[in-house]
């Protein structure tokens, strides 16, 4: 990853830096969209008192993960696959993972289903990835 102050042109960056995801701390920091809150979102939330809850825009919740600022992003409403893509890569190549609620690995290229993807959660520590799932249906 290059790291630009802002305002900086992208050629002066001087350094490449690998960001990677964290472990799963004593207080986790949870994300959750500002938009797309639902109570489904809030009760997996809940499940961690000791979390520290922020809202933010969605490209900067995936790069929070990634960056080890932040442990969990739950989205558990529909999107589309081209709105995760990236933020799943990102993700995965800092060490975490995206998963959909079952704690399955996200399936692409879903045309049957109009690339819908029924909800997904980004973890820092790919590890937990099975440690709180939805029963199907």
């Amino acid at each position: 990853v290059l790291r630009l102050a802002a305002g900086e042109e992208p050629g002066a960056a001087t350094a490449i830096e690998q960001v990677r995801s964290r472990t799963w701390p004593a207080q986790p920091v949870a994300l959750v969209s500002r938009s797309h809150l639902d109570a489904r979102t809030q009760a997996f939330v809940a499940a961690w008192p000791q979390a520290r809850v922020l809202a933010c825009g969605s490209a900067l919740k995936f790069a929070l993960i990634a960056q080890g600022e932040a442990d969990v992003y739950p989205r558990l409403a529909p999107t589309r696959e081209w709105d995760i893509a990236a933020g799943d890569a990102i993700v995965a190549a800092a060490g975490g993972c995206v998963v959909d609620p079952q704690g399955r690995p996200l399936l692409y290229g879903g045309a049957e289903r109009d690339f819908g993807v029924p909800g997904f959660i980004a973890w820092g520590d790919a590890s937990r990835a099975g440690a709180h799932v939805e029963k199907p249906g």
